[in-house]
């Protein structure tokens, strides 16, 4: 049985972006995610072929089963390792998802549901474009709702948001229980975990005023317009944390507007807030700042786990760029969705294990942050050489894809060992104390 979230549970999730044709360098859709987990949820990256099924057959998702679609196409995705749905996926059909928590005025429906990230993978599996997939998410998420802890080990619900792209377009849905507003991405749009619809939407559920107004949310007789967050989001600690990681992501977006690249969606997801007023003091391993590239401040919070970029051509297969464990701290890894992936990419559970290039990538943070300030400058050439060179493949092949999560592996086990002999003494002896609890609850 979970145990239910208290406030000692510092739980905030995820950042998804994008940037149309219009805003990027090569004229492509740019799609980006940070994935954000409570400590040990392991977020291997897996994929599911297509496949044809039998009338009448059922799918069963985290916490329901509900009927299966004649044909459902070929997706890969990065996952919670206990979780049907994913996190952020692609389709054979370069259709992209990603989902954020979003928290409401209204509760979260108590009884069991589809999860955001079931959700997800469902509209990749049988959406050929961002609108159907879109479609299919609003038309699942009225017919079977949404419920259910998203956590592992405690008690954590939420309504969900969606971004949705594809080579030509993007869509943002926000929800609350079976409800939805939707619109249509203009040029760059980041989310994160607070409602981002204003007064303007293209599709909603036909009673989204009016149940608002039933409720109470809002005054029928208010002048000023409608406005979906203001009425629905919750103002709370989540959004306290959410909201300035929501204004950071559109700032870089809207800067870089016009030269966007996969490059710049990268350093995006490697943010900390750098040059801003609440730049983290120390450390940005403190995570007393929520920042996009997250960090824990303590046992009880979340980190980013995994992370993506994704450019769609307009011809052919993209090249799934993704990283295991915080940004900062990683290398985003050429992946295909049309070969195998490598066996230690797709394997990670709940504790560490040897053969898990995910729980390497954590194993190796952890050593960093320790001391970040002194030990990131060890990795950082290390890892800026590998960047370079792994953003120059694309489309690789199965041996290459393992050639690369070989070389990524055999790079952080050196650094790990370097750092752990560093880290006999550390300037940041708080940190020590609380990844040294972290490392003896995930068996390293």
């Amino acid at each position: 049985m979970r145990k239910t979230m208290s406030d000692n549970h510092q739980i905030f999730s995820c950042d998804t972006l994008v940037a149309l044709g219009s805003c990027t360098k090569s004229g492509n859709v740019i799609f980006a995610k940070n994935s954000d987990r409570p400590l040990f949820e392991a977020q291997p990256l897996v994929e599911y072929p297509a496949a044809d099924h039998e009338e009448g057959e059922m799918v069963q998702c985290t916490y329901i089963s509900i009927p299966q679609v004649k044909h459902t196409y070929k997706v890969l995705g990065s996952k919670p390792h206990w979780i049907w749905g994913f996190e952020h996926g692609m389709n054979e059909h370069n259709v992209v998802i990603g989902n954020e928590a979003v928290w409401s005025v209204e509760p979260e429906d108590r009884e069991a549901g589809l999860l955001g990230m079931d959700l997800l993978r469902l509209g990749l599996e049988r959406g050929k474009t961002a609108e159907e997939a879109k479609d299919i998410i609003i038309s699942l998420l009225e017919t079977y709702g949404q419920g259910g802890s998203a956590a592992e080990h405690f008690d954590f619900r939420y309504h969900n948001a969606f971004l949705i792209a594809d080579p030509s377009e993007a869509w943002i849905i926000d929800t609350v229980n079976r409800r939805y507003v939707a619109r249509r991405v203009k040029d760059t749009a980041g989310i994160s975990n607070c409602y981002s619809t204003g007064e303007e939407w293209d599709e909603a559920s036909p009673d989204i005023k009016e149940h608002a107004w039933e409720m109470g949310y809002a005054d029928p007789a208010d002048p000023e317009p409608f406005h979906f967050a203001r009425v629905y989001g919750l103002m709370g600690a989540k959004h306290r944390a959410a909201y300035p990681r929501f204004r950071r992501l559109n700032q870089l977006l809207g800067a870089n507007k016009g030269k966007i690249d996969v490059e710049t969606m990268e350093s995006i997801l490697r943010d900390h807030y750098e040059g801003e007023l609440i730049e983290p003091r120390y450390s940005p391993a403190d995570g007393l700042m929520v920042s996009i590239c997250m960090h824990n401040m303590d046992e009880a919070s979340s980190v980013t786990a995994a992370g993506v970029v994704l450019e769609l051509p307009k011809e052919g297969a993209p090249t799934w760029r993704g990283c295991m464990s915080r940004p900062c701290c990683s290398v985003f890894l050429p992946y295909s969705i049309e070969e195998p992936l490598p066996e230690n990419v797709s394997y990670a559970k709940g504790f560490f294990e040897d053969s898990s290039l995910w729980w390497k990538m954590e194993r190796l943070t952890y050593e960093i942050e320790i001391d970040y300030p002194r030990n990131i400058k060890v990795w950082e050439p290390v890892q800026k050489a590998l960047q370079q060179e792994m953003n120059g493949i694309f489309s690789p092949d199965k041996e290459t894809m393992e050639k690369c999560a070989e070389k990524l592996e055999a790079a952080a086990d050196e650094a790990y060992e370097k750092l752990k002999a560093l880290n006999v003494c550390s300037s940041q002896p708080q940190r020590k104390q609380i990844v040294e609890a972290m490392k003896e609850k995930a068996k390293i």
